[in-house]
């Protein structure tokens, strides 16, 4: 299907490069050092009650958002 319309699904990811146990825990060991020593910061997620999914939904299009959007029930 993706092909008959010339279109193409890509992606990625690590497990070529991290190829052992020993290196993931090293790596994630190394990210969340970063974290907890804020050199590297999170975005606090952005939330908008359920009654809200249009907003939400601009909101992402707006390309505005860094982080996560949660819709609130």
């Amino acid at each position: 299907m993706l092909m008959d319309g010339s279109k193409t699904l890509t992606g990625g990811d690590l497990w070529s490069y991290l190829t052992s146990r020993t290196e993931r825990i090293k790596r994630a060991g190394q990210l969340f050092e970063w974290i907890r020593t804020k050199q590297i910061v999170l975005p606090e997620p952005s939330t908008f009650k359920l009654s809200e999914g249009k907003d939400a939904h601009d909101f992402l299009e707006s390309r505005k958002s860094t982080g996560k959007i949660i819709l609130i029930p």
